[in-house]
């Protein structure tokens, strides 16, 4: 495979960073994963590192290619509530830990992902957004039942309460799981927290990202957002990936370093 991709994770105005990401390639597959810990710095850090490192594990352990990636990250979810259980009672005092989570595989040309609580994935297309995970809280299920306009959504005291997460409860939260989509050259998607997309504007992730490096994008995308959230920045995290092509002749390190910035329009001719 072909692609480029960027990650970061800043601390913002916070204490403690509760959020993790990973990256991981195995069996020409790709896995990518966000997590933002929730509860308190000492449960959202135990959810969110024991569930990226869960599943980061179990991705470059598993068959290739996956046979039915859809029941994988069910099952991917379900297990790593399991070990975000199992962390928390391994702690002294034990922590009751959670976290939302966003996580997409990447495979043979075609994408998929699931998503608990508001950790998002955008996809976007010949720079324009193409697909959007819908947040498991409070706000949105206000929003879809005419409570609140969109735009009331921003400043809504209830606009950080998760009706699903990972861990805490006994039983393993339902993702939500996106159809198979087949990818085009360029497609984009972007894994983050809410610290990122909360205070920027679709159009200006979108932006970012094809006017500069994906390494380089989502270092402005993350310095954006702290600034425009400041003084009461949350944790920023994000991952973007660029998908070019199943030709595996280039290593994505080699990729990233010698691919320039260039429009998305521009690439498209």
């Amino acid at each position: 495979m072909k692609y480029q991709f960027g990650q970061t994770s800043r601390l913002g105005n916070r204490k403690v960073n509760e959020d993790d990401l990973g990256v991981a390639e195995a069996g020409d597959a790709v896995l990518l994963v966000v997590a933002d810990g929730m509860g308190g710095y000492r449960g959202g850090q135990v959810a969110s590192r024991a569930l990226v490192k869960y599943m980061v594990s179990h991705f470059k352990s598993g068959k290739f290619p996956v046979e039915d990636p859809p029941s994988f990250l069910k099952e991917l979810v379900a297990d790593a509530h399991v070990a975000i259980i199992r962390a928390g009672s391994e702690q002294n005092p034990p922590v009751e830990p959670r976290t939302t989570c966003v996580v997409c595989l990447i495979q043979a040309g075609f994408a998929w992902w699931a998503h608990v609580g508001d950790s998002r994935l955008y996809m976007f297309r010949e720079g324009k957004p193409f697909k959007r995970t819908v947040d498991h809280s409070k706000i949105e299920e206000m929003r879809r039942k005419g409570k609140i306009s969109e735009a009331e959504m921003k400043n809504h005291p209830q606009r950080n309460l998760v009706t699903r997460c990972v861990g805490f409860q006994p039983h393993p939260p339902v993702p939500t799981v996106s159809d198979k989509i087949p990818l085009e050259k360029y497609d984009m998607f972007v894994l983050c927290s809410d610290g990122l997309w909360g205070p920027l504007e679709d159009e200006v992730i979108v932006e970012t990202l094809t006017e500069n490096t994906i390494t380089q994008g989502v270092e402005k995308l993350a310095e954006l957002a702290e600034l425009n959230s400041y003084p009461d920045s949350d944790n920023i995290s994000v991952v973007a990936f660029r998908w070019v092509s199943l030709d595996s002749n280039v290593q994505p390190e080699t990729l990233i370093e010698e691919t320039a910035p260039m429009a998305v329009d521009e690439k498209l001719t």
